[in-house]
């Protein structure tokens, strides 16, 4: 489609409890933690989170068409996660009923997981012996699956851990050979529950370039692993498909992935003025950011970062 190299940029998650989230992200993933900011309370020449590169233009951005959504924003607090210092890597929104002011809970199945690589600085023996410490909720697993596959001849386990929401995070030991990186080197991965693998297959083959890189269909009865990559063979998304017993599919979506990010991606199509995520409406977004956004076939949001 194009020959720019796509990379995954941030992930934007719902959170039953910013809080919570917060800590686990702070205190187990060793992530710089910038917020919470209540979205109500701001305004255009209001607070702004400037230590993050992209902080600035994030807000800006919601700002930019707050007065259309006014009563959401007296109902949401937001986190800005980043591994570096530098950027941000995961956007954090807690959401609030405006008739009873209870949180939102997460529920369905949008977001699997991601994967993050680890600084070969850190020992993952050590760090399993911490997670047990903390009372993490984590495994050893097979890289790239869920965590639930051992084998005694892979060479480089995965740690797999579980956020307050329980979506599966992997460590990737040995990811990131930088010395300036003390712990992990940002995101790898996105996982996506997909109702149907093909047609998400199809999709980010036609809309983004993505090509397959491999495919894991029978050895998980009941489950299916699609591996995307981009032009330069680096993998980017994991399609995860799954069906009951009677082999019907069942059905992504739900509450869970406000949307995520991809940069190095030229797509300008259809931008639509749809207002569900939290950083929507895309027609007057994109004046601010230069950002694209599409929808796939489980209605998930794809933020195309411009150039």
């Amino acid at each position: 489609m194009n020959d720019t190299t796509i990379t995954l940029d941030h992930i934007a998650l719902q959170v039953t409890n910013l809080e919570r989230s917060i800590r686990f992200y702070q205190d187990i993933l060793h992530m710089q933690v910038y917020g919470p900011v209540h979205l109500g309370a701001l305004s255009t020449g209001g607070r702004i989170l400037g230590k993050v590169a992209g902080g600035q233009g994030l807000l800006k951005g919601i700002l930019g068409s707050i007065s259309s959504r006014a009563l959401r924003d007296q109902y949401t607090d937001v986190a800005l996660l980043s591994s570096s210092g530098r950027s941000y890597d995961i956007l954090l929104v807690q959401e609030r009923y405006p008739e009873t002011n209870a949180t939102r809970s997460v529920d369905g199945n949008t977001i699997f997981g991601f994967s993050c690589l680890l600084s070969s600085a850190v020992d993952p023996e050590i760090l399993a012996w911490d997670l047990n410490q903390a009372g993490a909720d984590f495994t050893w697993g097979d890289p790239g699956l869920d965590g639930t596959i051992f084998s005694q001849d892979c060479p480089n386990h995965s740690l797999y851990v579980r956020d307050p929401d329980g979506r599966m995070i992997e460590l990737i030991p040995n990811g990131v050979d930088d010395p300036s990186v003390p712990f992990i080197g940002g995101l790898n991965t996105i996982t996506l529950h997909v109702t149907c693998p093909d047609k998400s297959k199809q999709f980010y083959s036609d809309k983004l370039g993505m090509k397959t890189e491999s495919e894991n269909t029978g050895s998980i009865p009941g489950k299916r692993f699609v591996r995307l990559q981009n032009d330069e063979g680096k993998s980017c998304i994991i399609l995860f498909g799954q069906t009951k017993p009677d082999g019907e599919p069942i059905e992504a979506g739900g509450y869970g992935l406000d949307h995520f990010a991809v940069s190095g991606c030229k797509f300008t199509g259809d931008i639509t003025n749809d207002p569900t995520d939290i950083r929507m409406e895309p027609e007057k977004l994109t004046e601010h950011t230069g950002s694209a956004y599409i929808r796939d076939h489980d209605g998930y949001w794809i933020e195309c970062m411009k150039q």
